[in-house]
């Protein structure tokens, strides 16, 4: 396991920068059996250099709109974007998808969803509406099979003694229930951390969220 640097444009993120991103966001309030999981997921994270996400900013990553940082999106662009997304979501109805097992990556942990083409549709639909608000330009990571991101790491650590530990955890499974996006604008700074090392932390402002209400 190999320490998480966050990418924008094909470089690494440049501290302090916010990018607009859409995300669905799982709800462990409700989803007690993705809480429960987490939960034993992230006491076996706890011995490792990963800093684990808490219950706000759990997410599975649909797209990052990457022509440019946030702050040069004005607000005339953001509600074009808000619009765009609710025509093109209109008719998807909410669904379910189960989270696991979770797996010790190259830069942190995560829970794999699956099956996932409800998911990979949700987000072809989100990039069509970034497509017409702003261009294929805007469109720069595949963004890979979808999963929920569980912790990034802060240091190199042997992935297999954590996927060890993950192994164990029973059942391994957990519904989540999608029943929204969110668009939001994601912060990546670094923080301090024990040796010298640093850690990119998350976290994000809210800008709107659109419900899946297709019948």
């Amino acid at each position: 396991m190999e320490k998480f640097v966050p990418r924008f444009q094909g470089a690494p993120w440049p501290d302090g920068a916010r990018a607009l991103h859409v995300y669905a966001v799982p709800d462990p309030g409700t989803d007690l059996e993705l809480a429960r999981l987490v939960g034993e997921c992230r006491a076996a994270m706890r011995p490792h250099p990963i800093t684990a996400l808490d219950d706000g900013t759990l997410h599975c990553t649909l797209d990052m709109i990457a022509d440019t940082t946030s702050d040069r999106i004005t607000d005339r662009e953001r509600a074009d974007l808000v619009t765009a997304l609710r025509e093109h979501l209109a008719g998807t109805r909410p669904f379910e998808v189960m989270a696991g097992s979770p797996i010790a990556g190259r830069g942190g942990a995560f829970l794999d969803l699956s099956p996932d083409h409800a998911l990979v549709e949700l987000r072809e639909r989100v990039r069509d509406a970034i497509r017409r608000t702003r261009g294929p330009g805007a469109l720069r990571h595949d963004g890979g099979r979808p999963h929920i991101s569980l912790g990034y790491a802060w240091a190199d650590s042997s992935s297999d003694a954590l996927q060890s530990v993950l192994r164990r955890i029973s059942p391994s499974h957990a519904p989540v229930r999608v029943r929204e996006v969110q668009l939001l604008d994601v912060l990546f700074r670094q923080h301090p951390r024990p040796g010298g090392e640093s850690a990119w932390q998350l976290s994000w402002s809210p800008v709107a969220t659109v419900p899946l209400t297709g019948g």
